[in-house]
């Protein structure tokens, strides 16, 4: 028989190897189409995560929605909406205000004034007898300013010699201090400190734009979310109707359920450990105790790393106001506190609601907080989520949901991502 006059376009295996063209192919594409999607994520993160916070908020109040709307008459059923939406602004009236709150105990409790900066370069070596080191400081500074010639600087042999009550000394910080009076020295870092203090002042007062125009822009979405679900609803059927394997449907109630449950129980848990921390802190008189409280609170929704964050630094703060023995007793309660929430309590109430192993967790957190930063790390556990229910729910995209799971087989991933 003669041979083909047409031989393969491809051949299907490599001389000497095993790997496929047409695979190696498909692999670049791939690689170069993930880089693509990462870098345009990165692009319209301004814009695409305030509306990512509204869907999954209002996914989260979807249920208050329902009950106010199934007791009115059509025509008012966007009552329903609305009543979701003043939940809404009450929480977050009483989040913003406890920030608020914690805001100015910060501020008011900051070691930047200038009595307290004098009070820390005071001379020492005074004795006990002395007047106070403040007062001592202040004067000394006032009457060098009033003095000329560079003489005027030095100090003389018998204040050189001597370290006691008269010694114009710094004390460790003599050797590391340039030349020139304690006022001199003041002044600068009076300079240093008021500059620092414009640039975080600048910073502040950005930030603080940009979160109010993302809240805007997140209730805004929320809202009309609440309104126009019923219509999405409606459209996605008519879409997807031609590829009846895909159940967006049922992918976009489970993630409604499980995003919905991840809020409400992570909202519960971090009001727990929030009380139970303030309740610890208070009984040892640690100062901030509601900076420490609501960092706690916000922290709960970032995963690992929210907790040791949140654990940290209170204990970190009461080591440099208190004696070591008593960070030391505070950190054994928070970490106390900490295990019992988060390996006893947590795991309990969540089950398997987040349906993802430990380490793609962490993984996720690290990626979408490098991707979006803070916000990222806030919607990495909703995000992931979701990107799971939805590769189950497509024959092409469910051995990637599988490996991003918890379970071990299709079996498992099929029961953990459908309706119950």
């Amino acid at each position: 028989m003669d041979p083909s006059p047409h031989p393969a376009p491809t051949p299907v295996e490599r001389p000497g190897g095993t790997l496929r063209r047409p695979d190696l192919h498909g692999g670049l594409l791939v690689a170069v189409a993930v880089i693509l999607i990462v870098m345009a994520l990165r692009a319209i993160g301004t814009v695409l995560v305030p509306v990512l916070i509204g869907l999954f908020t209002a996914l989260a109040i979807m249920p208050v929605r329902d009950r106010v709307a199934a007791l009115l008459p059509d025509s008012l059923r966007w009552l329903g909406a609305l009543a979701a939406m003043l939940v809404l602004l009450a929480g977050l009236g009483v989040f913003v205000t406890g920030i608020t709150l914690a805001a100015r105990q910060l501020v008011a409790q900051s070691p930047i004034e200038a009595n307290d900066v004098v009070e820390a370069l005071a001379p020492t070596g005074a004795g006990d007898g002395d007047e106070d080191l403040l007062d001592a400081a202040e004067t000394g500074a006032a009457e060098a300013d009033r003095q000329t010639g560079p003489r005027a600087f030095e100090q003389t042999p018998a204040a050189g010699e001597d370290g006691g009550a008269g010694s114009g000394r710094l004390g460790p910080l003599d050797e590391l201090l340039p030349e020139g009076t304690v006022g001199d020295l003041l002044r600068r870092f009076g300079d240093r400190v008021l500059g620092a203090a414009g640039g975080v002042a600048a910073a502040v007062l950005n930030a603080t734009t940009a979160v109010i125009a993302g809240l805007v822009i997140v209730i805004f979405v929320s809202f009309l979310l609440l309104l126009e679900s019923g219509q999405w609803h409606r459209k996605i059927q008519e879409v997807t109707s031609r590829h009846a394997e895909w159940r967006l449907l049922e992918s976009a109630e489970v993630i409604a359920g499980k995003v919905r449950s991840y809020v409400l129980v992570q909202g519960a848990i971090g009001l727990a450990t929030a009380a139970l921390y303030g309740i610890w802190l208070w009984f040892f008189d640690v100062g901030l105790l509601l900076v420490w409280v609501s960092l706690t609170f916000l922290l709960t929704f970032i995963p690992v790393l929210g907790a040791l964050v949140a654990g940290v630094l209170p204990v970190a703060y009461s080591l440099l106001t208190q004696d070591f023995g008593t960070a030391l007793v505070v950190g054994l309660g928070i970490l106390a506190i900490e295990q019992v929430m988060g390996n006893v309590v947590e795991p309990r109430v969540q089950g398997n609601n987040i349906a993802l192993s430990p380490l793609v967790v962490l993984l996720s957190l690290l990626f979408w907080g490098w991707v979006w930063g803070l916000a990222g790390a806030l919607l990495a556990v909703p995000v992931t989520v979701s990107l799971v229910v939805l590769g189950a729910q497509v024959p092409a995209l469910r051995p990637w949901a599988l490996l991003l799971s918890d379970q071990t087989d299709l079996a498992g991933l099929e029961e953990t991502t459908s309706r119950e």
